[in-house]
């Protein structure tokens, strides 16, 4: 019998990052920074960052938590923070000029809301979103149910970026152009994964991860395809759905999209499985291989 999904989600589980006790303030900065965003052998890029780095930093609470944070916009222009997905006051939304002023460069202001959902977030400007979001800022909002649950190996999260870069590691300032506008959106040449290209992500064979994908790109379609290792869907944009296996156990999501996968590492020690985006399937190319080497996975 296949089980309901509270009943799923009431026996699985994630370890990983320390939950907080109770809900602190911080602030978060959003600057110019640098980053290798290609990988080994390419220049670094100039990037806008929360907190110096693309993505910005996982932000982590426990449901009915309050949230409570202050934006420092050292940006060159104006910006906001929208928390895509939460249910929230409007004037928490982070849309100028429907729920909010902009912030102005040098200037603060203090989001604060209670976390009522559970669920996979994520958050990124709404004020010039193309190229705000286009230069790197955008981070992960993770609300950790209530009731800590149990069964997972670890709780991971993949935030999807992509960038169009010149040879030089700059960043192309064409947002906006009239091809992008009139096809498909702003299309990166470069996919990175958490903050940078990435060769191999280190899992243990028998283990059942609690997978958390959020697509972080401008535009990009992700059609993502775990070959023949067992992928459970349990949540969709923030929200518990009965657990199912994705149609030919490829994984679709759209831009600001999220899915929650339990990953069986159905794998031999030694063994990789490729993940692959399928989108154009005359241009598929691989995200990053699943490496179920001897060496100890790292802690998440």
């Amino acid at each position: 019998m296949r089980p309901h999904r509270r009943q799923f989600l009431a026996g699985a589980a994630a370890l990983g990052l320390a939950l907080p006790g109770a809900a602190q303030s911080r602030t978060l900065v959003a600057a110019p920074a640098r980053q290798n965003l290609a990988g080994p052998g390419h220049p670094d890029t100039e990037v806008w960052a929360y907190d110096g780095q693309v993505p910005g930093p996982v932000l982590r609470f426990r449901q009915g938590q309050r949230l409570a944070l202050r934006l420092d916009n050292r940006l060159p222009e104006p910006t906001t923070i929208h928390w895509h997905g939460l249910r929230l006051p409007i004037d928490m939304d982070g849309v100028p000029g429907i729920s909010q002023p902009s912030v102005a460069p040098g200037a603060a202001f203090d989001y604060a809301f209670d976390l009522k959902d559970a669920g996979t977030y994520w958050y990124h400007p709404h004020a010039n979103s193309g190229a705000q979001l286009g230069r790197g800022l955008a981070g992960a909002l993770i609300v950790d149910e209530a009731v800590p649950v149990s069964g997972f190996s670890r709780d991971v999260v993949w935030l999807l970026q992509d960038f169009r870069l010149e040879r030089s590691g700059a960043i192309r300032a064409d947002f906006g152009n009239r091809h992008d506008a009139s096809h498909d959106g702003r299309l990166g040449n470069t996919v990175t994964l958490n903050g940078s290209v990435v060769e191999r992500f280190a899992v243990a064979p028998g283990e059942r991860i609690r997978l958390r994908l959020i697509n972080a790109a401008n535009a990009r379609i992700f059609t993502l395809d775990f070959e023949d290792l067992p992928a459970t869907a349990i949540a969709l944009d923030g929200h518990p759905v009965e657990p199912h296996r994705p149609q030919d156990q490829v994984v679709e999501l759209g831009p600001g999209q999220r899915v929650d996968l339990a990953l069986d590492i159905a794998m031999r020690p030694g063994e990789r499985r490729a993940v692959i985006d399928r989108f154009r399937p005359r241009e598929a190319w691989r995200l990053v291989d699943l490496d179920a080497s001897l060496a100890p996975v790292p802690p998440p």
